[in-house]
């Protein structure tokens, strides 16, 4: 069937074509000459089908729509603003066959507003605007649209279930008068405060028993604590002693240079003139968490190509860490420590290249590690020391933690061994004067009674 003569049987049924019309074939219908209001009308009924997550459209659905909407043809030309039931009533009728409704804004017009047909247009029939201008309107009639037959049997189940839901509540109400009424014939003390009492009396536990409930429950909630904390703590060790493992599998590469036996000196007074020099420098050598590695030794000989003097700075945990590391530099690239001096939060380590520096052939040193290893190394290093002071936090939480375990215990066993305990104290004491009478009788002496009564007493 031609999709023209579909439409224009379409439209026909809908009411009188606007003449003047002033775009392409087909006429659309005249919305002015429709009725303005319609006996009752109601906003149609809708619901989400099932499957479907949300009514509301996204942005790429909105683009596909106002694609889809551009090659329609007008159906309706609106010229009025307000009462506009009858162009509502088409629009759900050209919805059973097509999703959107084109709306043309009439030309030449009067007081036309766009805007206030669009929200009239939504409030009559619940659809979602897709485009509005001053030439055209484009309603979508929503996911939730339901065709009115539908709606209508969807309507009449829903009258229909809320029948049976009142059967079922008169039933029910019936009953409890029922049951209600057999009850009252009998005496029962159901739901009463004599109930209650009896309850109590017969499962409710005395005050000793429930505070026996609550030390036991205490104990074994510290218990708990105690076995949580030795399970992170064996984690922990095992995360450290893979840390240690790790470390000195890259380590075993590393093989640092120790001090040469015929290193060049310098005087004081050369000393100070390259302190002097280095720390005026505006070039330097950054050295950073990796270290010092085969790419730093690289770079001080680049540096020394064209000048006496490099300066490197290092953020170290302290001075005598720093000294380590320019010691260090030294020995590897050859080269003759300078000073180590404080540079606001950093440290300038500056390295004179020597009266008889030749350039090495080979400016990376193979004893040392590649940049890659070299922050393999650090993280490992910082995982250790990490692990270290989490293990030994939480050894002070075991510990604490036991300590009150065991504090525990002694104060819930202190009220039924208390007399035991005084009986032991008295028994010792006159084991002890028995004791001090027999060396008195042995010795005869003040000085070795009052020797052997002193710790006693201190005791």
């Amino acid at each position: 069937m031609d999709p023209q003569k579909e439409t224009n049987d379409i439209l026909d049924g809908l009411g009188p074509r606007f003449i003047d019309w002033w775009g392409n074939d087909p006429l659309p219908v005249d919305a002015d000459l429709l009725p303005e209001m319609v006996p009752n009308y109601k906003t149609p009924f809708r619901l989400l089908p099932y499957g479907t997550k949300r009514s509301k459209l996204s942005n790429q659905e909105l683009t596909n729509l106002r694609k889809l909407a551009k090659p329609l043809p007008v159906h309706f030309a609106l010229g009025r603003n307000r009462r506009l039931q009858g162009l509502a009533a088409a629009i759900l009728k050209i919805w059973e066959r097509c999703e959107i409704a084109k709306i043309a804004v009439k030309r030449g017009v009067q007081n036309t507003n766009n805007k206030i047909m669009a929200e009239e247009l939504k409030k009559l029939t619940g659809g979602i605007l897709l485009l509005r201008n001053k030439f055209f309107i484009i309603i979508y009639r929503g996911k939730d649209f339901l065709p009115p037959l539908v709606a209508t049997v969807l309507a009449e189940k829903a009258a229909e279930a809320k029948v049976h839901q009142d059967e079922e509540e008169i039933a029910r109400s019936e009953a409890a008068a029922a049951l209600q009424a057999r009850a009252d014939v009998g005496t029962s003390i159901a739901g009463t405060l004599a109930e209650t009492f009896e309850a109590q009396a017969k499962w409710m536990m005395d005050s000793e028993e429930q505070e026996k409930m609550r030390a036991a429950a205490a104990e074994a909630k510290r218990a708990e604590a105690v076995r949580r904390v030795q399970r992170k703590l064996a984690i922990a060790q095992l995360k450290k002693q893979k840390a240690e493992t790790d470390r000195a599998k890259l380590e075993v590469s590393l093989a640092p240079v120790e001090k040469p036996a015929d290193q060049e000196t310098l005087t004081n007074e050369e000393k100070f003139m390259f302190r002097k020099l280095g720390l005026r420098m505006k070039t330097f050598l950054l050295l950073g968490r990796r270290g010092v590695f085969d790419g730093v030794v690289e770079n001080m000989h680049l540096h020394w190509k064209h000048r006496e003097l490099v300066k490197i700075l290092s953020k170290g945990i302290s001075r005598a860490h720093v000294e380590d590391i320019a010691r260090m530099l030294e020995y590897e690239s050859g080269g003759i420590l300078v000073a180590v001096e404080k540079v606001s939060n950093d440290y300038a380590i500056i390295v004179y290249r020597g009266k008889n520096y030749q350039r090495p052939t080979k400016l990376r040193p193979m004893n040392l590690l590649n940049k890659r290893k070299a922050l393999k190394r650090s993280i490992e290093i910082q995982r250790q020391e990490a692990l270290s002071y989490h293990i030994s936090q939480l050894e002070e939480n075991i510990k604490q933690l036991t300590f009150d375990l065991t504090e525990d215990k002694e104060s819930d066993s202190e009220p039924s061994n208390s007399y035991s305990k005084n009986e032991d104290t008295s028994s010792e004491y006159e084991s002890e004067m028995d004791a001090m009478e027999s060396v008195q009788a042995e010795t005869g002496t003040e000085e070795h009674m009052s020797k052997e009564l002193n710790p006693i007493f201190k005791v």
